[in-house]
């Protein structure tokens, strides 16, 4: 009885490898005839690249495999998919009627075409750094839906009063307006874009709230914002004990806090306090950029939404906005000529909220601005391994542990784009997708392409 049972376990056994391995070699890719960008170096290589299952298995030449899907990419460029290091997916939603109207279902619909929209661009990951997109990536994640790989830091934590308190001035005081039932949120806190907490204990409550929620990293707000109505751009938010305290318990967590800081003293005040990685930080002395480089402190920079003319940008209408962003438009210039001088570790993000038209009007400029000042190198450098690098610092918390992002190497995510063309000649073709992103691979899946068969 126990040698039947023991060759039964066997056969079982056999027939259960055989099936696995038969599911591996279905999950086999082979790229041939491409040149690949593999994020690190400066020039094309000749390699084949061989993907098992989500991972990238072997980068060489004259690579084979039993039963692998073949691609030939006929001379075209493989690189790693894209990363956007600063979206906020629920700017899809910050639109004026959803503000009067703050249906959950239109929001989140609206939100999950912010992140097809990266995902058909070439995006195969992106990182909210301030909204509530925890319910987009696991419908992602489930196959539910289509998109990218999204790391969130659940709502800002803002001060009253700060950047990211976002009520309208009756709302900010429940005696002028006693008919406000909650006077405390706003339609825009209710979207899950904002946290708002004052004093030590209420911003570790917040911050172990996003943690407990899933967030994968803390994001604080330190300082004046251009687009919100109320706060001057000077202001210093927060005082040093509360931000130590957001800091602290991201660190107790195993993960890190960002900090939103706009002008030299709040950007320098982040740094002296510990922090790692400062957003935007568009307005800084030659000193300061200097300390930056000196402690390690990774730039969280933006240029098609603070480099666009204040007068006709459409993501400010206001004149309050518009002045604020010229301060910010005229200083972040100098701000990246420094950050070049120093090396500076820089990320390639956006921070582009507001309807789709808006988005598809802006975004291109990322690419046009950053051209201006950086090689096709170094952009692509940015918009991949560095970006990636910044994915992995949320330690613990990063929900992509098995393999590094933002590379072509063996070992790493199968996040693989097919290009026309050679971007470290020209890095625009990557802003004209449509015409020259060929083939999209996320997570060894392949969900775009459009080669001749």
């Amino acid at each position: 009885m126990r040698k039947k049972m023991f060759n039964i376990v066997v056969m079982a056994l056999f027939v259960c490898c055989f099936s696995l391995s038969a599911i591996a070699q279905a999950e086999t890719t082979l790229f041939k005839n491409v040149k690949v960008f593999n994020g690190s170096d400066d020039k094309l290589l000749d390699a084949d690249v061989l993907v098992e299952g989500n991972m990238i298995k072997q980068v060489g030449k004259n690579l084979s495999a039993e039963g692998a899907t073949v691609i030939d990419g006929d001379g075209r460029t493989l690189m790693p998919g894209l990363i956007e290091a600063h979206t906020h997916l629920i700017g899809g939603a910050f639109t004026a009627d959803v503000l009067i109207r703050p249906y959950w279902d239109e929001i989140a619909v609206k939100m999950l075409v912010r992140a097809q929209d990266y995902f058909d661009m070439g995006f195969t990951t992106v990182r909210d750094a301030g909204s509530w997109s925890l319910g987009i990536k696991a419908a992602i994640d489930q196959g539910v839906a289509a998109g990218p790989r999204v790391l969130s830091s659940g709502a800002g934590i803002s001060q009253t009063g700060g950047h990211g308190d976002l009520r309208l001035p009756y709302q900010n005081n429940p005696y002028f307006s006693p008919a406000s039932a909650q006077p405390e949120r706003s339609n825009l806190n209710f979207l899950g874009a904002m946290h708002l907490a004052d004093g030590v204990p209420e911003v570790r409550r917040a911050a172990r709230s996003n943690l407990a929620a899933g967030a994968h990293f803390i994001k604080v707000l330190g300082g004046g914002g251009i687009y919100s109505m109320l706060d001057p751009l000077e202001s210093l938010q927060y005082s040093d004990a509360e931000l130590k305290a957001a800091a602290e318990e991201a660190s107790n967590y195993g993960t890190y806090a960002a900090i939103h800081a706009h002008l030299d003293e709040a950007v320098s005040r982040a740094i002296d306090l510990g922090f790692k990685l400062i957003e935007h930080a568009t307005v800084m002395e030659e000193g300061t950029v200097k300390k930056m480089a000196d402690n390690d402190v990774v730039w969280g920079l933006q240029t098609s939404l603070f480099l666009a003319d204040p007068a006709t940008n459409p993501a400010a209408s206001s004149p309050i906005q518009r002045k604020k962003a010229q301060r910010v438009h005229d200083g972040l210039r100098r701000t990246i000529e420094y950050a070049k001088k120093y090396d500076v570790k820089t990320l390639w993000g956006t921070d582009i909220i507001g309807s789709r038209e808006a988005f598809f009007k802006l975004f291109p400029g990322e690419w046009e601005y950053r051209n201006e000042y950086y090689t096709p190198f170094e952009q692509l450098q940015q918009v991949t391994k560095i970006n990636g690098e910044a994915i992995a610092m949320s330690g613990i918390r990063n929900p992509y542990p098995a393999g590094p992002l933002g590379v072509i190497e063996e070992g790493a995510y199968a996040d693989i784009l097919l290009v026309k063309g050679n971007p470290l000649e020209n890095v625009l073709i990557l802003r004209d997708y449509k015409e020259n992103i060929d083939l999209i691979m996320k997570d060894g899946k392949v969900y775009k392409n459009s080669l001749n068969p």
